[in-house]
């Protein structure tokens, strides 16, 4: 998932628990103008157990995330009522698919449109033209990570990764985990 500039940090949040709850590992947030701030009531603590890519410190962090997801094998993927494309059962799913959600009030900047692969839309069948972003998010990963599982691909995550996550995870959950490290003499490496 790519969220870029999400006005409300709990919608943010509920998309992050969405993600968890569906096996989607990484979250990227573009934060040129709107940061986000944790939301313990609405995440559950959903955001301990992702991994976060926040992009706004670079000079560019539409440009950081793009290139970021690039450099992965990435098809980046807008969500549109008003571009056309594919819907969440015919998105193709032969690669890695990065969906990007945008901002509650104007959807996905002119910015990241045009670095955009694809398009997809939720079809809507009332009066309504779009869903709140955290259920739009919640429909588009729930029928992708279906057709995935369904499909039988590789969900991506090698065994050293796996192993890595799981001491993040310790490490994030562990009361003076870097106290207790420090005492044994061991390092963990966070970040890769």
């Amino acid at each position: 998932m790519v969220l870029e500039d999400v006005y409300q940090s709990r919608n943010a949040s509920a998309v992050m628990r969405s993600a968890d709850g569906l096996g989607i590992q990484d979250v990227h947030m573009i934060e040129s103008y709107n940061v986000w701030s944790k939301n313990q009531s609405v995440s559950k603590g959903a955001s301990r157990w992702l991994t976060l890519h926040r992009h706004l410190d670079a000079a560019d962090p539409h440009a950081a995330a793009i290139a970021k997801l690039r450099a992965r094998g990435y098809r980046i993927v807008a969500t549109s009522p008003h571009e056309g494309g594919f819907t969440p059962d015919t998105l193709p799913i032969d690669k890695p698919v990065a969906i990007v959600m945008g901002t509650e009030f104007k959807g996905i900047s002119d910015k990241l449109m045009k670095e955009v692969d694809d398009y997809v839309e939720i079809p809507m069948y009332g009066f309504s033209e779009s869903f709140n972003i955290s259920v739009a998010s919640a429909i588009v990963m729930n029928r992708v990570c279906a057709r995935v599982r369904e499909a039988g691909i590789d969900p991506g995550l090698s065994e050293e990764e796996k192993q890595h996550l799981r001491l993040q995870w310790i490490y994030r959950t562990v009361k003076a985990a870097d106290a207790i490290l420090d005492r044994a003499g061991l390092t963990i490496p966070l970040e890769k």
